[in-house]
């Protein structure tokens, strides 16, 4: 498999970097060599200056110009001139070699050269740049008599021992630079082949679960960053499983709560057309109750939808609890009629609730009925109201069958019957909780479940105290 787009730029932009690196070190040494090797040049030319110009003054005080280069010439060379000056300076003067190789230059007021170290522009009109030497006035009776200057090979350009120097740092420069390069190159593969290899086993996993493959899962080894990653893919690709399995069941669900009553609808319909069935009240009462059935279905789904949407409003009021309960007593009369043991506990603290009294009650109706479908003749159901903290607690609890703990997950779904042979007549349509649990959380509060197989159910739930 060819090397990722990825991985090419990551080697490209070490190679860069690393030779720019290289590169920039390298020029940064050089200039400051190079200053460094200036400045030395610079100071021992002054010093060169300064010992030359003393003995070239006192020389044009004593015999001016004539005879200066064979002066020049016998200093440099080691011999001292018999002169006027050699009587006075004698054997004591020593010989002024130049150990780099200096070049020492007198002219007269008129750019003439007068004496030169080297002997070839004697003579002559200085042909050469001075710019650079150091140079100084020669001064014989206060009075300037000519310029003696000091040229260093490496100022005027020619080959020295620091030019070889630098030369061959920046031939060492460039092996180091493809040094670099072919080791950023290697570096790049590897580091390339670690980042990219985790995103292409990402990026193909990703398409997969695009395709459809919600089932696709990951391993993601190496850096943390990586590890996680792959982690939290996992989590979105289960997520979106367990979504569409939990529509294709809504679906399913829903085409089972449609077909049954349009089912019995037809079959009532056609036997009152063929003559079969008397088209009398109780057969037509039948009917009417399976359309009602339908438009509560239909009316439900669309508040679930308006709760899932949070488009669900709320009309928030003040009104006591004793209001509330009594809205309860049909369901206290159907209970007693079951032979259903209906209590009721309110803490003394609880005199108003501050909510929608409408939605609330609504809660409570679809809690006590399921607790009712669940509890068995001569069983119990509890109701309490309590204040804890910054909320009202409610719980409704009933010691029916309970609910197994793989239930317990997915029991605020649409259409999930814990016991699946219960009828939609006996176990309801499969909707209360989902839409309790929306009441719930449109209020800001919390709903939640505990159940012991064999010993009952209790559901709580909680609403914001609002003073």
């Amino acid at each position: 498999m060819t090397k990722s787009a990825l991985a090419k730029k990551i080697t490209a932009a070490l190679i860069v970097l690393s030779v720019l690196s290289v590169i920039l070190a390298t020029s940064f040494m050089l200039l400051i060599t190079r200053q460094q090797f200036a400045d030395y040049i610079q100071r021992y030319d002054q010093a060169t200056l300064d010992q030359w110009l003393p003995i070239v003054s006192e020389y044009y005080e004593l015999n001016g110009p004539e005879g200066l280069q064979q002066y020049l010439e016998s200093n440099m060379s080691g011999s001292i001139m018999g002169n006027g000056m050699g009587k006075r300076r004698g054997a004591g003067m020593m010989p002024m070699r130049s150990k780099l190789g200096q070049r020492v230059i007198v002219t007269d007021l008129n750019g003439m050269v007068v004496a030169d170290s080297s002997g070839t522009l004697t003579g002559k009109k200085a042909d050469i740049d001075l710019t650079d030497a150091s140079s100084a006035m020669i001064l014989a009776d206060n009075e300037q008599q000519g310029t003696l200057y000091i040229v260093s090979p490496l100022g005027a350009g020619l080959a020295s021992l620091e030019n070889d120097f630098i030369n061959k740092l920046t031939i060492s420069t460039g092996i180091l630079a493809l040094f670099m390069g072919l080791f950023a190159f290697v570096l790049g593969l590897v580091l390339g082949k670690r980042i990219s290899a985790p995103l292409e086993e990402l990026s193909a996993a990703i398409h997969l679960v695009a395709r459809g493959k919600l089932d696709k899962r990951i391993s993601l080894t190496g850096d943390q960053e990586f590890v996680q990653l792959g982690h939290d893919f996992n989590i979105m690709a289960q997520n979106l499983q367990e979504a569409e399995t939990y529509r294709q069941r809504f679906t399913a669900d829903l085409s089972h709560e449609l077909r049954t009553p349009l089912t019995l609808l037809r079959g009532q319909l056609e036997g009152m057309q063929a003559g079969s069935i008397p088209a009398d009240n109780e057969n037509v009462t039948l009917l009417l109750d399976e359309v009602i059935r339908l438009s509560r279905l239909v009316k439900e789904l669309d508040n679930l939808a308006l709760l899932e949407n949070h488009r669900i409003s709320l009309h928030i009021t003040t009104f006591t609890v004793s209001e509330l309960l009594d809205r309860l007593l049909p369901v206290h009369l159907a209970m007693q009629d079951k032979d259903i043991v209906f209590n009721v506990k309110v803490g003394n603290d609880v005199e108003q609730i501050t909510a929608d009294h409408d939605r609330l009650l609504q809660i409570l109706l679809n809690l006590l009925a399921n607790a009712g479908q669940h509890a068995d003749k001569g069983g119990k159901i509890n109701l309490s109201i309590q204040r804890e903290q910054e909320h009202l607690l409610f719980s409704i609890a009933d010691n029916g069958p309970g609910i197994q703990p793989g239930d317990l997950p997915h029991i605020f779904e649409r259409f999930y019957r814990v016991d699946d042979s219960r009828n939609r007549r006996d176990g309801g349509m499969g909707l209360g909780l989902a839409i309790a649990k929306g009441y719930v959380e449109a209020h800001n509060g919390k709903i939640w479940v505990k159940s012991t197989p064999g010993i009952g159910t209790t559901f709580y739930f909680t609403l914001p105290r609002i003073e």
